[in-house]
């Protein structure tokens, strides 16, 4: 991230999802444990699987659209 998308805050845009997992979990996690712990996240928080599905997402995707990544801040709050 650079400084100025430091100052402006969260940067909505297309992400790797276990790129997008760090954002949430920084270094206190590995990569595919932060994977896991978003992808826990989705399937719990309710109607957010389904909206992603309906955007399309599948479980295995490797990238985030920013519909997406809208989706999932709104409900889980920004990294």
């Amino acid at each position: 991230m650079s400084s100025e998308e430091a100052r402006q805050g969260f940067v909505y845009r297309p992400y790797v999802k276990s790129e997008f997992a760090l954002l949430y979990t920084g270094a206190t996690m590995s990569r595919r444990s932060a994977l896991n712990w978003l992808n826990s996240e989705i399937a719990s928080y309710p109607g957010l699987k389904e909206l992603l599905e309906s955007l399309g997402y599948h479980y295995r995707q490797r990238l985030l659209t920013v519909a997406q990544v809208h989706a999932i801040v709104d409900a889980i709050g920004e990294p």
